[in-house]
């Protein structure tokens, strides 16, 4: 609507403009050499304020009308009624496209067409995108030695070419596994730390070194079919 407005505007006042630029001096105010005699300043004044007077006038009405014409706009949208589509059995509708996705997945499990897999796992307080060969470095100390074989149980995610599973928020441990095999232990470079206070006489440099396991994950599969669960489920063997 602003739009609309400052175009009116502007046209009254090209009109203003035009109507002042009319305004006739009576040859009995002009000199011979071309120079304007002093003009009755109640005269002047009478025919600049009538000129005024019309084009605010104008400019009123239309700005008038326009707020009228956006006023009957907004009451005709209004009273249309509103496009409405009713849905039935939106539930049913979702359940049946849900067990169509789950039968392809179940499909591609069975016959192991899906492909390279990989996984989202929380190890050692991190999350890490791993698949098969993949090498990760873990910081801290842990127990294992090389060559030791270990589980990653918090699996959050596992995708492959056509689906993804998502965790809430881990997948069942009967239905993806990730193994990997600790392959080094060592420390890290050395670091130097080196502290200093100014005017103080204090210097101290320290070394550091972290230790580090490097891990290779051996394999990322599926081990069961999406919606098959077992009857009895327990936490051994789990490591949380």
């Amino acid at each position: 609507m602003t739009v609309y407005i400052d175009t009116i505007n502007m046209a009254l006042m090209r009109n203003l403009l035009s109507k002042l630029s009319l305004i006739q001096i009576s040859p009995k105010y002009l000199r011979p050499n071309g120079i304007v005699n002093s003009i009755p300043s109640s005269r002047y004044i009478l025919q600049v304020e009538t000129t005024e007077k019309c084009a605010i006038r104008t400019l009123r009405s239309a700005a008038f009308n326009n707020y009228e014409g956006v006023k009957l706009n907004a009451a005709q949208q209004t009273s249309a009624e509103p496009q409405q589509e009713v849905l039935e059995n939106q539930h049913d509708l979702e359940l049946a496209v849900t067990k169509e996705t789950i039968t392809k997945v179940n499909n591609q499990i069975e016959e192991n067409s899906h492909g390279r897999l990989f996984a989202v796992i929380h190890f050692a307080g991190k999350q890490r995108r791993v698949t098969d060969g993949d090498l990760i470095m873990v910081e801290g100390t842990h127990p294992t030695n090389v060559g030791d074989v270990i589980r990653a149980e918090k699996v959050l995610l596992l995708g492959s070419r056509d689906f993804t599973l998502l965790g809430r928020p881990l997948l069942r441990p009967d239905l993806v596994r990730v193994e990997a095999t600790v392959v080094e232990k060592s420390l890290t470079h050395t670091k130097t730390i080196f502290r200093n206070r100014r005017r103080k006489n204090y210097m101290r440099i320290n070394f550091c070194r972290n230790h580090f396991s490097i891990l290779r994950i051996n394999c990322v599969r599926l081990e069961g079919l999406v919606d098959q669960r077992p009857e009895v489920e327990g936490v051994e063997g789990r490591i949380f």
